[in-house]
């Protein structure tokens, strides 16, 4: 069975068969669709250019997931990180925590957007994903492998969410209410959603208000019984979540127009279980964890993640002959982790001192961005222009508050009696200026060419600090003067190119090949977290990640029948990116790394009533050791082989019944060459082995019928209650140590019901 299913090349309606032209908030004009038969069966998309594009004419690996496939998969209870890592084909499969932190495209860093604003900022919280409910969502496009054209941080890819907009009626609602649960029924593991959207359309006026509730209790592995904590990441049990979105555009004119976008978004835990760190606490010295949600955690301020953000934007699209898109942005975004316990390290203490502290970062950015777009006539032929300008500052603010270790001691991990607050590292503001055109020519009428250059310079102002390590032995050590961290700046450009072309086989299909360039600066503030007092802040000591892709791709879109697609990868860098035990310290290695691959997609209406597809995803990295040899890279950066496969069937009376499945791959290919390398060192230049992948296959089962005025949607997670642990909590077991490796969630039951009025 996991055979087959791999061997299957499928997914779930990436391209839309009908697409209507819109307006979009990510766009840079109100161009419609060409009249073309291939514009017409192809999705129009905004992201991969910053103007809008049928999927058709871009050369490169791009899809368009709408607001009908995120409804069905979110019918009661899944995530956003877990619908897209089930539906997008190089995306690692969600790790079912508050973070989509490991979750790679093509093993490089993901740019996560809302209504094309970058939220992977320089400080990367990875909890993007966690940030917006599923029923805000209008529609997502993704667009696999680097790209420049949003500035650094998407090195694999891009993931645009774009909200609800506003519908054509003049005033329409909508009320969704759900419950799930696990299969051992009672009312702590119960979770409870309730979703209320607006949207109305009043002439010159329209827009779209949501709020999104969720109350979720504890969730059970395939054994029925309750599942730890997750003290690395956090995990989404016991947790409170409210969303609110909303959005106005007004038209000003036939060629004006401006709107507003705000949301808040918080999220909450509120448990009473903590982890089993064993007899006289065993697990912190090396005993195996039971992984068991002990009852009797006291911990006030608990995990949560808290943002705010406003966007508003500007569209003109007859400026002196150009299309004109101004933005201005702010967010904010506060996230607390689980307290952690980690021995700490310093000449004027013992060996054996611990420190169980709890880590909040503290991230606020603004930005804007003028973008503007000209079709130039060229002896008969279409040169499409976009151009512009993008800044954007941001500042990191990070802290630990200790607790009590003898409180924390007899009571065996659970009671945290809160002590002094420490910076976690210095304040970081950073500043990024970006200068980019982007080209489209139309060669013939089958050969289409996009070209386009940026030019980014980024800075980052280091504040002077004292390390936190500093700070505690002082408050411990009498006498002892702490030493400082001698502030800097760090200044680094980068000119990124990308060049492609897409060949028309027919008004259905397309070759397409693509090169482009990506950047991504480390992450200053947790870098810095874990150096000397004496380090030396400067350009030449943290150094950006430059990335080139190269893909070769075909593709295929049907209003009926075949909708496909297979793209062949390959990008390098000549520098990697480490993060290592025991400190959790984050190094860029000055060593070459090359990741390639092939990813595919398809979808086949068998009949009027019967659609089949799925996806397949292979994945491979490496970088060259110390001996100068090419060794595997790890699952945390590349993920294993994924397959989904899926068959749906449309009954009459909008009656629908889905049977989906995920499967990955196991690989021990990077636990076996760290292995060997070992064996080839010295004790000292040792590495810690990766861990080994155990792959394992789930099926959903997803079900809607009109009931009364509304839909009654039924869904039926890891209908085949396999026990087995996500990708991340696998991989992570080397990292965070054995007590984060938990179990995924067993057979989970969804009900949902919404009306629309």
């Amino acid at each position: 069975m996991q055979l087959s299913l791999l061997s299957l090349a499928i997914s779930t309606q990436l391209y839309a068969r009908e697409p209507q032209p819109e307006n979009d908030i990510s766009s840079t004009s109100t161009a419609t669709a060409s009249n073309n038969k291939a514009t017409q069966l192809s999705a129009i998309v905004t992201t991969a250019t910053r103007s809008a594009k049928s999927i058709a004419d871009i050369a490169g690996t791009v899809y368009r997931i709408d607001r009908e496939e995120i409804e069905k998969q979110a019918n009661a209870g899944k995530s956003t990180s877990d619908i897209l890592g089930l539906l997008v084909p190089s995306l690692t499969a969600g790790s079912g925590t508050t973070s989509n932190y490991g979750m790679t495209m093509r093993g490089r860093v993901v740019q996560y957007m809302i209504d094309g604003v970058p939220q992977t900022g320089y400080r990367d919280g990875s909890r993007q994903l966690n940030s917006i409910s599923p029923a805000m969502i209008e529609r997502i496009e993704v667009v696999s492998g680097a790209s420049s054209i949003y500035g650094s941080g998407a090195t694999g890819g891009i993931i645009n969410i774009i909200t609800k907009q506003g519908g054509e009626d003049p005033l329409n609602f909508e009320t969704k209410l759900g419950i799930t649960s696990g299969s051992n029924v009672k009312s702590d593991a119960m979770a409870y959603e309730a979703s209320q959207t607006l949207s109305f359309n009043q002439g010159a006026l329209k827009g779209s208000l949501g709020a999104s509730y969720a109350k979720r209790g504890e969730f059970q592995d395939s054994h029925g019984d309750r599942v730890g904590p997750e003290v690395a990441q956090t995990d989404r049990q016991d947790t409170d979540t409210l969303d609110v979105n909303g959005r106005v555009k007004w038209s000003i004119s036939d060629t004006q127009s401006l709107s507003v976008g705000t949301q808040y978004f918080n999220d909450e835990q509120d448990s009473d279980y903590g982890p089993d760190y064993g007899s006289n606490l065993a697990v912190l010295f090396g005993a195996k964890p039971s992984q068991n949600a002990i009852l009797g955690l006291q911990l006030k301020d608990q995990p949560k993640t808290e943002r705010y953000s406003v966007n508003t934007q500007y569209e003109n699209s007859d400026l002196l002959g150009h299309s004109l898109n101004a933005e201005a942005y702010y967010r904010n975004e506060l996230a607390r982790y689980y307290p952690s316990v980690s021995g700490l390290a310093h000449s004027a203490l013992p060996q054996s001192t611990y420190l169980v502290y709890q880590s909040e970062t503290d991230i606020d950015v603004w930005g804007a961005r003028l973008a503007l777009q000209k079709d130039v006539d060229l002896n008969g032929r279409k040169l499409g222009l976009t151009y512009g300008v993008d800044y954007e500052n941001e500042t990191d603010q990070a802290s630990i508050r200790q607790y009590d270790l003898n409180t924390f001691m007899q009571s065996n991990g659970l009671n945290y009696s809160p002590q002094k607050r420490y910076s976690f590292g210095p304040d970081v503001e950073t500043d990024k200026l970006g200068f980019f055109v982007q080209s489209q020519f139309d060669l013939s009428d089958r050969i289409g060419l996009q070209a386009g250059i940026r030019h980014e310079r980024v800075q980052s102002e280091v504040s002077q600090s004292t390390p936190y390590s500093e700070q505690i032995v002082a408050d411990g050590v009498a006498g002892y003067d702490p030493k400082p961290l001698n502030g800097g700046k760090i200044k680094h450009d980068a000119t990124l190119f990308n060049i492609g072309g897409v060949y028309h086989l027919s008004d259905a299909q397309q070759l397409f090949a693509n090169f482009s360039q990506g950047s991504n600066l480390p992450d200053v503030q947790r870098m810095l977290r874990d150096v000397p007092a004496g380090f030396a802040v400067n350009s030449q000591s943290i150094d950006p990640i430059k990335v080139n892709s190269y893909e070769l791709g075909w593709r295929t879109q049907s209003d009926r029948g075949l909708n496909a697609g297979l793209t062949a990868f390959y990008n390098d860098s000549d520098k990697s990116l480490k993060f290592g035990r025991p400190n959790f310290t984050i190094d860029v290695v000055d060593t070459d790394e090359r990741v390639y691959g092939v990813e595919g997609n398809a979808s086949y209406q068998l009949s009027k009533d019967w659609t089949v597809g799925g996806t397949l995803a292979y994945t491979r990295g490496q970088f060259k050791n110390s001996l100068n040899k090419w060794q595997e890279l790890d699952a945390i950066r590349v993920a294993p082989l994924k397959g989904t496969a899926y068959s749906e069937w449309q009954f009459d009376d909008n009656k629908s019944l889905r049977v989906q499945a995920l499967a990955i791959a196991g690989t021990d290919k990077a636990a076996k060459d760290a292995q060997a390398f070992n064996s080839s060192v010295v004790a000292a230049q040792r590495q810690v082995v990766p861990a080994e992948i155990k792959g394992f296959v789930t099926m959903d089962v997803i079900a809607n019928a009109k009931v009364g005025p509304g839909t009654l949607g039924l869904g039926i997670y890891n209908a085949w209650n396999t026990d087995y642990k996500s990708v991340y909590s696998q991989s992570v077991e080397t990292v965070y140590g054995p007590i984060s490796s938990l179990s995924a969630q067993g057979r989970t039951y969804g009900l949902s019901y919404s009306f629309k009025y």
